[in-house]
């Protein structure tokens, strides 16, 4: 398999990972019910990929994942694509003092981040005209979005992490070098 096709098999399964989770955030319905309020899943996502992938990666993640939210939502579509483009382009350039295996920081990059993702898009539909319905169980929602975000977070990382272990092979160092030149002495 070349180096191409390896990428390719990356993005397609970034891709499936996050339409798998917008299916499951718009089908288990039961902390909505319990809780009243939705748990967003795509910056918890947007958190590993950022600390884990590539910057292109990050952007693919942002255009199929704000257009999948939009085609399963009533936002418009496409209203997650900015605000989650800043989020993973920030934690991306900061990953390396960012990165950490701890439960904690994992839980409040999570929060932070489902915290954040629905403030700037609040702020943008109103600046494009839009009128959402506020009041105080937008406050509430906020809050339990931002705490389930977190904990979503806490999943994400062993489970994708264990996917990207299950379907990658590991290179190895070789001492033999491919390009040596083997007929002439």
């Amino acid at each position: 398999m070349g180096h191409h096709s390896v990428n390719a098999f990356v993005y397609i399964c970034l891709l499936l990972a996050t339409w798998v989770l917008l299916f499951l955030e718009s089908t288990i319905t039961l902390p909505r019910e319990l809780l009243g309020a939705h748990i967003p899943a795509l910056p918890a996502l947007m958190v590993y990929t950022a600390l884990r992938g590539t910057l292109a990666q990050v952007t693919v993640l942002a255009v199929f994942g704000s257009l999948g939210h939009g085609a399963l939502s009533a936002d418009p579509s496409g209203a997650l694509l900015l605000p989650l483009f800043i989020l993973g382009t920030v934690l991306h350039w900061h990953r390396t003092a960012l990165h950490r295996q701890a439960l904690l920081p994992r839980f409040l990059l999570g929060a932070l981040a489902s915290a954040f993702v629905p403030l700037l898009t609040l702020f943008l539909l109103i600046t494009l005209g839009w009128q959402p319905l506020l009041g105080l169980a937008t406050l509430w929602q906020w809050l339990i979005g931002a705490l389930g975000g977190g904990l979503v977070t806490l999943g994400c990382f062993p489970l994708l992490d264990h996917l990207h272990g299950a379907l990658t092979h590991p290179v190895e160092d070789t001492p033999y070098q491919p390009t040596a030149n083997l007929g002439s002495d």
